[in-house]
């Protein structure tokens, strides 16, 4: 039924398949996609794209995630499947290449942090940081608060980035950064947020981090940062079916 994706941005090549195979008829409300693995073979590409794929099509509308069952179609061809969050998820960036784009920068940026922060940006770095944990205690009563967790998470790393003295790696991770903001990133990581104990994970890993720095811990706010990174990156595209 599936053709293997030759696309550099391939999860978006599988959800127009689907998109596709929903509007022929040949994927109807009630279906169920066979598990994560078969479909990465069948479309010959990474679970990790499968996963982002499958996001995208959550966020669409075209497909639910039922616990212990799987993911199931939702709508039928005589339903629209276009409009605007399509439109915007066409001009998102692929979130795994933003976790890759991270590993490769961030670390470097936390050990040069760790180098080079003056103690007014210690003190700021601080201040979001406390602002960052107070909101993620918050979120458990109120999901509301996601956003503006996210927000300051944001900030919390744009700060690091900025205590690099580092104008070019600044400029290129402010980028990166500014692509948290994006519609199927933000869908990712809330539901990675909402996993249990995930949020005092990263309130460790986010003070861990900034102690490093403060300490002037070079290569450990540096590792810090890299195993931050990856445990976020393994929360969000942790494969299983």
């Amino acid at each position: 039924m599936f053709e293997q994706v030759q696309s550099r941005k391939y999860y978006m090549q599988i959800v127009n398949q689907i998109r596709n195979l929903i509007s022929e008829g040949k994927l109807n409300a009630g279906d169920k996609l066979p598990p994560e693995r078969v479909l990465a073979q069948e479309f010959g590409t990474s679970r990790a794209s499968i996963r982002e794929a499958l996001s995208a099509l959550e966020m669409l509308g075209l497909i639910e995630s039922r616990s212990g069952y799987g993911n199931v179609i939702k709508v039928d061809g005589t339903e629209s499947l276009d409009g605007e969050m399509f439109k915007t998820l066409l001009k998102d960036h692929s979130p795994y290449e933003i976790f890759e784009s991270r590993l490769v920068i961030e670390p470097n940026l936390a050990f040069l942090a760790a180098e080079r922060a003056t103690p007014e940006e210690i003190q700021e770095m601080g201040e979001i940081l406390e602002r960052l944990n107070k909101t993620g205690r918050e979120i458990k009563n109120d999901p509301l608060k996601v956003e503006p967790y996210m927000e300051e998470d944001r900030k919390f790393h744009l700060q690091i980035g900025k205590c690099a003295h580092n104008s070019v790696l600044y400029t290129v991770f402010s980028g990166v950064n500014s692509m948290m903001k994006e519609a199927h990133w933000r869908t990712l990581k809330t539901k990675g947020l909402l996993q249990e104990g995930n949020l005092e994970k990263y309130e460790d890993e986010h003070t861990g981090i900034f102690n490093a720095i403060r300490s002037g811990k070079k290569e450990v706010a540096k590792v810090q940062m890299h195993d931050h990174i990856k445990e976020l990156k393994k929360d969000i595209f942790d494969m299983h079916d």
